[in-house]
């Protein structure tokens, strides 16, 4: 039989093909094998930039420090493991990074662990990147909320997180979707697409800690450990039972089966006043639940040779083969009132203003990144491999 061409695949198969593509660089893989691939594929088919109403002032719970956004659109981002190609000589670690996909079609550099640009980029970084160039793994996706502003009279909160249904990388404005926002008040907002308002869900003031897509469905936890499930008529059916003699915040954390939550203690509870942000409150401790088949939480006191990271707006796992010389059992967590953070350590991170800790899940040992030697190598400064090319 003769072989045939790459380049000569019938046009229905190569369509077929596209639709399983659900990554930014799997598409732009396939749209440069050649001309025939690249036309076949449109770059436009993946949107980064998806808009819906802004917070009006008849939800003013949605605003904050005396500003009601006018539009609100969501910007997808990614996290990548960036690695070299094998070498004679010995491989360094690799780089994790996030990328910000722009509205221009371009890339921005995020700190994994934030929504904040890295700055400082070294002198010898490339003034022209082809990532196309190295082996790239996706680890995690989410979206970026943004907003613009207008002032007005009162205002109390902003939105933290938000994440979409369903969570293939090719929706766009033209499709039915739906969005849940988690605000920094505790409250849910959701949003369908085609809708001219957004939703409150939880009226009656209950607060939720974090929000996740979970087996196709939108669920929320609440500071207890309770988690429920968020239905398209904005309802919320509990979903597990609560995690008795918990910490102070809880996150969830989603793999391909598995729902975890993951519960952060600090050394002094939250205030009835200010139950969701306490001021110079230090992170002590960590405790990782599994939901079993009994839908019950189950304390998990090793992560199975994987690291875990609880960043904002994305929580993942992330085996420690693709992180070489980093030790498993370990959380690394976004300090967010830099109680475990100096500024010395904004070299380790790129200076984005935002602190990254180390806690060992094993030992109990917590403490800012610079105290545990080795361990920034992956987030700062890019590896010398890459910004020698």
């Amino acid at each position: 039989m003769d072989r045939v061409s790459w380049s000569n695949l019938p046009e229905d198969l190569l369509v077929k093909i596209g639709k399983y593509l659900d990554a930014l660089f799997d598409v732009i893989r396939f749209r440069s094998v050649c001309r025939r691939w690249r036309y076949s594929l449109s770059f436009l088919h993946i949107n980064s930039h998806l808009e819906f109403p802004g917070m009006t002032d008849r939800n003013p719970q949605t605003s904050f420090a005396g500003y009601v956004s006018k539009s609100s659109y969501l910007v997808k981002n990614t996290v990548y493991i960036l690695n070299q190609y094998a070498t004679p000589s010995p491989i360094s670690m690799p780089w994790l990074l996030k990328l910000e996909e722009t509205e221009e079609g371009k890339l921005r550099i995020i700190n994994p662990m934030s929504n904040s640009p890295v700055k400082d980029l070294p002198s010898t970084f490339p003034n022209v990147l082809n990532l196309l160039d190295f082996p790239i793994l996706e680890v995690s996706r989410g979206y970026i909320r943004k907003d613009t502003f207008k002032r007005v009279e009162h205002a109390t909160s902003i939105v933290t997180k938000a994440v979409m249904l369903p969570e293939s990388g090719r929706v766009s404005i033209h499709d039915d979707f739906m969005v849940l926002n988690l605000c920094q008040d505790g409250g849910l907002i959701l949003w369908r697409n085609g809708d001219d308002e957004l939703k409150q869900i939880n009226e009656h003031e209950f607060h939720y800690d974090d929000i996740a897509v979970y087996k196709g469905r939108f669920v929320a936890v609440d500071r207890w450990g309770t988690v429920s499930l968020v239905d398209s008529s904005s309802q919320l059916i509990k979903y597990t039972p609560p995690i008795f003699n918990g910490g102070s915040k809880k996150h969830l954390v989603v793999t391909s089966e598995d729902l975890y939550a993951v519960d952060r203690y600090l050394d002094r509870a939250r205030t009835t006043r200010n139950p969701y942000k306490k001021e110079d409150a230090k992170v002590v401790a960590f405790k990782v639940y599994k939901l079993d088949e009994e839908w019950g939480w189950t304390e998990v006191t090793s992560l199975d040779n994987r690291i875990l990271f609880i960043g904002e707006g994305l929580n993942f796992f992330v085996p420690i083969g693709e992180l070489r010389g980093c030790n498993g059992n370990c959380i690394y967590f976004v300090d967010e009132d830099r109680t475990w953070y100096n500024d010395d350590d904004d070299a380790l991170v790129g200076s984005t203003g935002h602190g990254i800790a180390v806690f060992n899940l094993v030992n109990g040992r917590i403490g800012k990144l610079s105290s545990f030697p080795g361990y920034s190598e992956m987030f700062w400064p890019p590896p010398s491999w890459f910004t020698a090319n």
